[in-house]
């Protein structure tokens, strides 16, 4: 079932066990099989069996919690984001799924207000790119604007329908990879314009995420402003302390 490389096994594994959830074999409120299990069960090992649940988690079919273990949800995925996870790879996976709408494309300079707010150059030019993201028959989830050096701007109508990381497309393009990611997170309300794009309120609290995509050689990939209404967005994390000796 699974002889396939190591990066489609945790897909495979994660569609199974999203058929078995809908199928009713996991109803909500379950467990599911411990990580040793579902390792022995498919015979992948245990970074496959994370990588899955991961991508489970990422839709809202289920939740992790350290010494319970992995509970059923939903049968459905959610219409939210659910950002789960630190790594490059995480943050660049949490938009998987859910449709890139462009609205615009056009050149700006660092002295804009959506450049200033993300501390680029002043005088600097750059392509910006603004869109929604939504998934099939739910309310837009995420407005974002992405300001792209021209060095990565060509061939941007492409990106209309996208279902997955801008930053990886265009890192992708340029045959770079994207290997460091610096986020700032705070509250904001939106503006009227920005309200009626994500079919909400005038003045709802709001999560902007400012973040930073940076390639091999530490040159900018984009720079992206994302504006997630109340109850569209969950940011989970998970630390844990090194043990001492």
């Amino acid at each position: 079932m699974f002889q396939r490389s190591a990066g489609s096994q945790y897909k495979l594994l994660a569609q199974t066990l999203i058929r078995r959830i809908r199928d009713g074999e996991y109803p909500p409120g379950t467990l599911l099989p411990t990580e040793n299990e579902l390792g022995q069960q498919f015979n992948v090992s245990r970074i496959t069996v994370r990588g899955a649940l991961r991508e489970l988690e990422v839709q809202g079919l289920v939740s992790r919690r350290p010494g319970i273990g992995t509970r059923v949800e939903s049968t459905q995925p959610s219409g939210n984001f659910v950002h789960v996870g630190n790594t490059v790879d995480d943050i660049l996976r949490f938009t998987r799924g859910f449709r890139f709408h462009t609205l615009n494309i056009r050149e700006v300079d660092g002295d804009e207000g959506s450049a200033r707010a993300l501390r680029l150059p002043a005088g600097q030019r750059f392509v910006r790119v603004t869109g929604l993201r939504q998934a099939e028959g739910a309310p837009p989830v995420v407005y974002s604007e992405h300001h792209i050096p021209p060095l990565y701007a060509d061939a941007l109508e492409q990106l209309d329908g996208y279902r997955a990381s801008v930053a990886e497309w265009l890192a992708e393009r340029r045959g770079d990879r994207v290997c460091e990611i610096r986020q700032e997170i705070d509250a904001v309300r939106l503006t009227r314009a920005q309200a009626d794009l994500l079919q909400t309120r005038f003045s709802t609290p709001t999560l902007r995420t400012r973040t930073w995509y940076y390639g091999t050689k530490k040159d900018l990939i984009v720079a992206s402003v994302g504006l997630f209404p109340e109850g569209r967005h969950l940011f989970s994390t998970v630390m844990r302390r090194e043990p001492i000796g």
